[in-house]
């Protein structure tokens, strides 16, 4: 685990409510999934927890929430990313209890003022920080536009691997195939666990990335 001190908090451009695991993997998606692919998140960020891996996501409704929860029931350690100061009401209010559980064994990040009141733009920005922490980003289901579609924008510019998943409905398909157009492996949910694991355990670049292994 990586405890920031307040100097590491300045430096990496973060305030930290918790302890920030070493090894995560990065589950973010669309506020209004399937119920096939809210299962799936739960599911996998529970195995992985199993593994050893934390999850890192945005708190927000839908697969993010299933993905906190999810690790959470496996006995791990999450992180959440917060679109708002630390000191501000949590936003979706429906995930105030969420972020008290992720906060006592895991983190709540913000890359903002303690007072900083959530706007629109920090919910987008958010994302760059969702996939800084990670060790991959596997973006669940996502339409277009999305913002689960900008954390992978941000995991590519760094060399962080991005996995996406195929669904039968066709509401999906927009946004997955815009993702494998910008390099995204696709993977069923049954074998994405195992990738995961197998990509965690891979060198890392990232800056923050390697404070997090000191």
């Amino acid at each position: 685990m990586c405890e920031f001190s307040q100097e590491q908090q300045y430096h990496a451009g973060l305030n930290v409510q918790g302890v920030i695991p070493t090894t995560l993997a990065a589950i973010v998606g669309t506020r209004s999934p399937s119920p096939e692919a809210l299962e799936a998140a739960f599911t996998v960020a529970r195995l992985l927890a199993g593994l050893g891996i934390g999850v890192v996501s945005g708190l927000a409704l839908g697969i993010d929430g299933a993905a906190h929860r999810g690790c959470l029931a496996g006995g791990g350690k999450t992180v959440a990313v917060l679109g708002h100061g630390l000191d501000r009401p949590i936003y979706p209010s429906a995930h105030a209890n969420l972020a008290e559980l992720i906060a006592q064994d895991g983190a709540l990040v913000s890359p903002y003022p303690a007072q900083e009141s959530l706007r629109k733009e920090h919910l987008l920005a958010r994302n760059r920080w969702i996939a800084t922490l990670a060790r991959v980003v596997w973006v669940v289901q996502t339409g277009m536009p999305g913002g689960a579609l900008a954390a992978a924008a941000h995991a590519r510019r760094q060399g962080i691997p991005v996995l996406t998943s195929p669904w039968t409905d066709p509401h999906w398909q927009l946004g997955y195939e815009s993702l494998l157009k910008h390099g995204a492996e696709s993977i069923d949910v049954l074998s994405v666990t195992s990738r995961l694991q197998y990509l965690c355990t891979q060198p890392i670049d990232t800056p923050l990335q390697k404070c997090l292994t000191i």
